[in-house]
């Protein structure tokens, strides 16, 4: 509990000092939908669509992606019915391919992305699981290629009462991008995830947005999420 306390500790400290010093701050609403199918133990595939806060334009963007991920050495010990089975896993190794599309002023703008994860994860006391994901985004805007990292860290805790069951998370993420050889933009994000009928779960967060490069500094975003597991009959 005591990495927990500090982290969540941080977080608020950090957002705290962003809400002191905020000039303009705009709010939008983003839905989503996941796919899992897993192939076997150790191969998944990932598609997912949604809206998403862009950085280079006011309007947000409308994106499509798909990938696979690779499972490569499981967890010891496994938290309470994850329907999620990467988190079964210590490390896992992703690749995505995603398209977007803005619209702003009459202009269409267009973006592909290939994006190479490398996903830790690891259990705390309390039957905490920290997830810590390593991206690698290579962009294509328009006529401009450029890359960036991405550093993400996410604590989230199962739990139970008696006819309900929920997962709560907190994360930060942090991107440093090429252009501007600087970390420019960070995200503050809680919220909670609720299982729904059979293999899918909803996840429903607030995120706070900081660019440093953008015309809008901060963005506040409710985000709503179906997760969808399919898994491949034997």
């Amino acid at each position: 509990m005591k990495h927990v306390r500090l982290a969540v500790f941080l977080l608020l400290i950090v957002s705290a000092s962003i809400r002191a010093q905020d000039p303009r701050t705009i709010f939008e609403v983003d839905p989503g939908l996941t796919v899992a199918w897993d192939i076997n133990r150790k191969v998944r595939l990932d598609f997912a669509t949604g809206r998403e806060k862009t950085e280079e334009l006011s309007s947000a963007r409308w994106k499509l992606s798909g990938g696979a991920s690779f499972r490569l050495k499981p967890l010891r010990k496994t938290l309470l019915d994850l329907i999620d089975t990467d988190k079964d896993h210590q490390f896992v190794f992703g690749v995505v391919y995603e398209f977007s599309r803005t619209s702003e002023a009459g202009i269409t703008f267009r973006e592909h992305r290939v994006m190479l994860d490398g996903t830790f994860r690891y259990t705390l006391p309390a039957k905490v699981l920290l997830t810590n994901r390593a991206r690698i985004e290579l962009r294509w805007l328009q006529d401009d290629y450029h890359w960036r990292f991405r550093d993400r860290l996410l604590f989230e805790r199962p739990m139970r009462t008696r006819k309900l069951r929920f997962t709560p998370f907190a994360g930060a993420e942090a991107v440093w991008d090429r252009r501007h050889t600087s970390w420019n933009l960070f995200k503050f994000t809680g919220g909670v995830q609720f299982p729904l009928i059979r293999r899918s779960t909803l996840d429903v967060l607030y995120e706070r947005q900081h660019c440093v490069t953008c015309a809008d500094q901060n963005t506040n975003i409710v985000g709503l999420t179906l997760n969808i597991y399919l898994r491949r009959k034997k």
